[in-house]
């Protein structure tokens, strides 16, 4: 009996995008495990048997060891593999992404562990185990930011951080400066205190500062 859960074992083009699908996780903080890549048909026989895969499957398509298209995955979460829906619904999102058909999905054997290699649904488990595969899988790039699309961001996020309130533990202070005429805020009043401060405007405020000093 054979059961795998080294990435290793999955088809190579599968493997890579499996890995990705991990980091991307990860950057979302969701820890994922990969518990299960390749079995063999003794093995598939048993988790029939059990009612872990769907009744009457008892040879293995995707997960078979002469594919390697396949693999299961839980929350590595001692206690909470599987009790987590949104979890599964967030990975399974980032695996849709990547190519990846999601077992969530199926509607008469939902399988929220699952993901597989079948080139959109066009490859189907008769197919595998005929042993009729898909194509090589597209590895996943992400998209280079240009440069227009940067600045936009960027001139979108001081925007919001200038509209935010100030924190009550600076109120004191800020009554102080604006009482003695180091901010004045700009054209409209606005006085941004979340906002960056430019070497400009630590010049006004040093020029503000020195001449309320001298009491002039």
């Amino acid at each position: 009996m054979r059961h795998s859960r080294s990435i290793g074992d999955l088809r190579a083009d599968v493997a890579a995008n499996c890995r990705t699908l991990l980091a991307l996780a990860g950057r979302e903080g969701l820890s994922v495990l990969v518990t299960e890549t390749v079995r063999d048909a003794e093995y598939q026989r048993m988790l029939a048997e059990k009612g872990y895969a769907a009744k009457g499957a008892v040879t293995p398509s995707f997960h078979a060891d002469h594919a390697g298209l396949a693999f299961d995955i839980c929350k590595n979460e001692a206690g909470h593999e599987y009790d987590d829906p949104v979890f599964f619904e967030r990975v399974g999102r980032i695996g849709k992404m990547l190519g990846f058909s999601w077992g969530g999905d199926w509607k008469s054997f939902p399988d929220r562990p699952h993901f597989q290699w079948d080139a959109g649904g066009t490859y189907t488990s008769a197919m595998i185990r005929a042993k009729r595969y898909p194509p090589p899988m597209p590895r996943y790039e992400e998209e280079e930011m240009t440069q227009q699309q940067f600045d936009a961001m960027m001139e979108n996020y001081l925007k919001r951080l200038a509209q935010q309130t100030p924190a009550g533990w600076s109120a004191e202070a800020r009554a102080w400066a604006e009482q003695n005429g180091l901010i004045a805020g700009d054209e409209a009043g606005n006085k941004q205190y979340r906002s960056f401060l430019t070497r400009e405007q630590m010049a006004v405020l040093m020029q503000r500062y020195d001449a309320m000093r001298r009491g002039e």
